[in-house]
């Protein structure tokens, strides 16, 4: 079978909480898959079979059926030792601790069980109507099982600071976001720690790196300096940096490398 990607916006009720719910099919492949970080924190339930994720001691492990999944900020290489199917909910980045009720500092690079933040029979009973719907209905029975589940209200200053980060696609100082939040550099980097899972002058740093794919997108870029120029880097070397710290790999070793998931969740434009 064929892999399928697709995405759907959530209703006008969770859109401040939720940026998309999408949904993912794909045949086991043991091709190393690596995973760009997109400032994001996601709700991952596996209906088919799950992911193995690479240790730092080099070996595999096989990840749960349920999980919540903090901000990225280092490399997360994935495979898929047997059939993948699974369906999603993708926060926003200020967002997802309404979810949480926990700071989100906590769940950075971690993959967590879903048993930490929700009843095991509430979770085996989601997954079972999850696996009974059409693949297209499960977003929709994700969100309505979310809406609930997300406590209203969340940190005004830090929503503000995220989206001037987004909409200036990374490249807004300290100084700017200090000023816009009306808190100075300390509080509000503790405050990005609990409502978000980064500092703020790291989400920058991802939302930059996402431009890259973006502008390869574009037909005006013809190579990766066309491309750092336009995600707003210096020049190549310090776009590769980036790589490196992100991905674990040199711009060339990914593009020759991307498959499965992480080429989905890097070439539809949802960044």
């Amino acid at each position: 079978m064929d892999e399928v990607y697709g995405e759907r916006i959530p209703t006008d009720r969770l859109r401040r909480s939720l940026h998309c719910l999408w949904f993912y099919a794909g045949d086991p492949g043991l091709d190393p898959q690596r995973i760009a970080p997109d400032g994001r924190c996601e709700l991952i339930l596996h209906l088919g079979s799950p992911y193995e994720a690479l240790q730092p001691d080099g070996g595999w492990s096989r990840q749960g059926e349920a999980l919540f999944v903090g901000q990225l900020t280092r490399p997360l290489t994935l495979r898929a030792p047997g059939r993948i199917d699974l369906v999603a909910a993708r926060f926003r980045p200020a967002a997802a601790r309404a979810f949480t009720r926990r700071p989100l500092e906590r769940f950075t690079n971690r993959a967590a069980p879903l048993s930490e933040l929700v009843a095991p029979h509430e979770i085996t009973a989601l997954v079972a109507e999850l696996r009974g719907a059409e693949r297209g209905a499960r977003p929709g029975l994700l969100e309505k099982w979310l809406a609930p589940r997300l406590a209203d209200g969340g940190d005004d200053a830090v929503e503000r600071c995220v989206e001037a980060i987004y909409d200036s696609e990374g490249r807004i100082g300290m100084a700017a976001l200090q000023h816009l939040s009306g808190l100075p550099a300390r509080t509000l980097q503790r405050r990005f720690a609990v409502e978000v899972g980064a500092p703020p002058r790291l989400l920058a740093s991802v939302v930059r790196f996402r431009r890259v794919f973006e502008a390869l997108q574009a037909p005006q870029v013809r190579n990766w300096t066309d491309a750092a120029q336009a995600a707003g880097y210096f020049d190549h070397p310090q776009m590769t940096r980036d790589f490196r710290r992100f991905l674990g790999c040199t711009p060339s070793a990914f593009l020759a490398s991307r498959r499965g998931l992480a080429a989905n969740l890097v070439d539809l434009a949802h960044s």
